[in-house]
């Protein structure tokens, strides 16, 4: 029976104009307004492909986005498949699988993040050097696409280096912001942490909290993926602040900061 990663794969080349070399991006839709600075755009809603895996709001809004910036090819996954809405995990790996085979050499995913380190504000951008996966869960786990060989696999280096460096020079000198180092620690949501978690979370070392991420990271190692994160903090953790978390809160702080946070992407793509 041929996979599910290999039937997308082939509905996605049979028709889009996919690019070779292209750089992908997952982003999740309250970053929507990026696509304005897509050119020759190419849409495939999730909906759309047979026998693709698709749940929820995610029906109206998950799609595939093809184009260009600067005349480099780039594929934009608008919208996340997120284990806490009801995927399996595999279907977190089968996603990145699918960037991959369609000819993908890297992949950035963005993420609003909460700050668990006092020097790290909302507003920031962040990006991860390591992670700490507490969720209880790996999408190599029954992995049943085993095109890239042994399952046990190095995250000895999960984020690449070179993509964070540049990552960081693109900010520094073309935007006169800087990007701050850290490592992320995560688990299952959607709610958020309480008091004692984030102080644990702190205690351990990590910098900041998302979700998913991790879980994306770790297919796009076993599939020799190169990636890096990219996040916006948009709220602190509970130890750190003494109001209330407000999803509306984080909703504007991410509108405040979207300007530069989008600047800093486009260049980035500009670069690769």
């Amino acid at each position: 029976m041929e996979h599910i990663v290999d039937k997308v794969v082939s509905f996605l080349k049979k028709n889009t104009k996919v690019g070779d070399n292209s750089t992908a991006v997952i982003l999740g839709n309250s970053f929507v307004d990026f696509l304005e600075k897509v050119d020759d755009k190419q849409v495939i809603n999730f909906k759309d492909i047979p026998d693709f895996k698709v749940l929820g709001d995610d029906i109206e809004e998950n799609r595939f986005v093809f184009g260009k910036i600067n005349n480099k090819n780039i594929v934009v996954v608008m919208g996340r498949v997120h284990f806490n809405f009801g995927y399996e995990v595999q279907d977190v790996g089968n996603l990145i699988y699918i960037l991959k085979e369609i000819g993908c050499q890297s992949l950035i995913i963005t993420s609003s993040v909460g700050s668990l380190n006092p020097k790290i504000k909302v507003g920031d951008i962040v990006t991860c050097t390591d992670h700490i996966n507490l969720t209880g869960r790996n999408p190599l786990y029954k992995c049943d696409y085993n095109k890239y060989g042994q399952l046990f696999i190095d995250m000895s280096e999960p984020y690449s280096e070179q993509m964070i460096d540049s990552l960081v020079d693109t900010a520094k000198f073309d935007l006169g912001i800087k990007v701050k180092k850290g490592i992320m620690l995560e688990f299952n949501g959607p709610s958020a942490e309480t008091v004692s978690e984030s102080k644990l979370c702190r205690q351990m070392g990590a910098d900041f909290t998302g979700f998913n991420v991790c879980l994306e990271t770790i297919a796009c190692k076993y599939c020799k993926l190169p990636v890096i994160m990219l996040g916006l903090v948009t709220n602190y953790a509970p130890f750190l602040s003494a109001s209330k978390l407000k999803h509306e809160d984080i909703v504007y702080n991410r509108k405040c900061a979207s300007n530069y946070f989008f600047s800093l992407l486009y260049r980035y793509l500009q670069r690769v």
